[in-house]
């Protein structure tokens, strides 16, 4: 029962679009813009990430997401498209990320924001565990701003898919959910 419930929420290629040619580019500036107004709170970008939101007009999304200032972040098991993401940091890390991946929804993607801090196997001296941890919860802090501000400007996010998912399921009077 847990296995079959479980491969509901999970999206089939079959479901919606498995690639990300049908991206709209002003959505995807619409969260850039959101995301750096609250990871650079002084309103101050480093030149670096200023170059990195000046994208060409003209380019079809696809073809944008392939090359600089975006990255191939991986490909997750048993989806056609990879992920991408935008390195734009934060205020006191230059690692975090813009998440991009193609997703069955209306839009056709989903945006999520990468902390890229997630480090095993480091051996970092008692001092340094506690700065760590530190940038870990405020990027987590950060994290979570930005995907809840996504989200009540009704960007594709992984929480208004799961939101819709949850309003359809109860609308069909599912049991099974």
């Amino acid at each position: 029962m847990a296995a079959t419930q479980a491969l509901l929420m999970e999206p089939t290629v079959a479901a919606g679009h498995p690639d990300l040619r049908g991206l709209r580019i002003d959505l995807l500036r619409q969260a850039a813009q959101i995301y750096v107004r609250l990871a650079y709170p002084s309103g101050t970008l480093p030149e670096v990430v200023s170059r990195r939101l000046t994208w060409r007009e003209d380019c079809p999304a696809d073809v944008l997401l392939k090359g600089a200032p975006f990255e191939r972040a991986g490909k997750a098991p048993g989806r056609p498209s990879p992920t991408y993401a935008l390195r734009l940091g934060n205020h006191s890390y230059p690692h975090m990320k813009l998440q991009i991946e193609a997703w069955p929804n209306e839009a056709g993607f989903l945006i999520s924001v990468n902390t890229h801090d997630q480090v095993t196997g480091i051996d970092l001296c008692a001092v340094d565990v506690e700065a760590f941890r530190d940038l870990q919860t405020e990027n987590k802090r950060l994290k979570e701003a930005i995907e809840s501000e996504w989200d009540q400007a009704g960007l594709p996010t992984f929480l208004r898919y799961l939101k819709d998912y949850i309003k359809d399921r109860a609308a069909s009077g599912s049991t099974d959910a």
